[in-house]
């Protein structure tokens, strides 16, 4: 069965806590303290909410502000533009030591390669990848390392790209691709 990810879905164990402590407080409002009925489920559902926040603001890792300028290419020529300041307002916020964007097309060169036959790429992956301008096997198997850091750290991967062995399978299947990069 394969494996999905709910991205940016709040910690389950916190919203558990929240609820938790949002019963307790339900039980001593209404036993201990003598506060009936309705007042004593609103300070629940209060404590709830309150800490339920708490722990998704806890989790919530913080955002990255640095944004690196890319390079584009398009689907007519391989070259790279002159001057990419448009780029870079179209690049993801990302560490400084996190690498390099790898040069993304505009639009497939021809027809896009079924990047969901590399091992470890589904659907998902393959819609965030041509996201990115990855539409080909060849862009794959031409990733430098630190092209390979930056879309690691981009996607989270933790080292997946290296350990799946993406550049080793992009280049045989570039090999058997109809696709083939620009002059």
């Amino acid at each position: 069965m394969p494996h999905s990810e709910i991205q940016n879905a709040p910690p389950l164990y916190g919203w558990s806590i929240a609820i938790a402590a949002g019963a307790i407080a339900t039980g001593v409002s209404f036993v201990a303290v003598g506060i009936e009925g309705n007042g004593s489920v609103a300070i629940g559902a209060v404590i709830a909410l309150v800490v339920g926040v708490i722990f998704t603001i806890a989790e919530t890792p913080p955002a990255q502000n640095k944004a690196r300028p890319t390079q584009q290419v398009t689907a007519k020529t391989a070259a790279p533009p002159a001057a990419a300041p448009a780029a870079a307002q179209d690049a993801p916020a990302v560490a400084e030591d996190a690498g390099i964007q790898p040069q993304k097309l505009d639009a497939p060169v021809g027809t896009a390669d079924d990047l969901k036959q590399i091992s470890g790429v589904g659907p998902v992956l393959e819609r965030k990848l041509n996201e990115l301008g990855i539409y080909h096997f060849w862009q794959i198997a031409g990733w430098s390392e630190d092209e390979i850091t930056w879309v690691d750290g981009f996607l989270n991967f933790k080292g997946r790209i290296q350990r799946d062995e993406w550049i080793t399978q992009a280049s045989k299947l570039a090999a058997t691709s109809p696709s083939t990069r620009p002059a």
